[in-house]
């Protein structure tokens, strides 16, 4: 009985932590096997407190890194970053020439209308499983 009360406390205290943090509009740009490509997602905390996205994996890549966009003397370059902390009540979108998740040594060419499983490492609301439609940018 015990357990059983244990495992419902856990259970909704996982619902209520996934309620406070949203992934959004998620897409994978197309790309070739052995190449690189990039996903892109909006995600919403809205919880009182930050949380920090520290790692994204995906069955789709060799290597998967959260990578940040910056300019130096009027060049753009890409750069990896260990975590973004998303602050409460706000949004943060990972897009086209900004902080996006760099999906490296494509295991397979990546079509507009494939879709495949990315796996999104959060401190606080834990892992988000998602399954990712492919397409080209608007």
């Amino acid at each position: 009985m015990f357990y059983n009360l244990l495992t419902l406390i856990l259970g909704l205290l996982v619902y209520q932590q996934s309620d406070e943090l949203k992934i959004k509009e998620p897409w994978i740009r197309p790309g070739a096997k052995d190449m690189s490509t990039a996903f892109y997602f909006i995600v919403e905390n809205q919880s009182d407190k930050p949380d920090t996205l520290y790692k994204v994996s995906s069955e789709l890549a060799g290597k998967v890194e959260i990578h940040e966009t910056y300019m130096k003397d009027d060049m753009m370059g890409m750069r990896e970053v260990e975590q973004i902390v998303i602050p409460p009540k706000s949004e943060f979108h990972f897009k086209p020439r900004a902080h996006h998740v760099m999906l490296m040594k494509l295991k397979n060419d990546l079509k507009n209308g494939d879709t495949g499983k990315i796996k999104l490492y959060f401190k606080s609301a834990g892992e988000y499983e998602l399954s990712v439609q492919v397409k080209s940018p608007k």
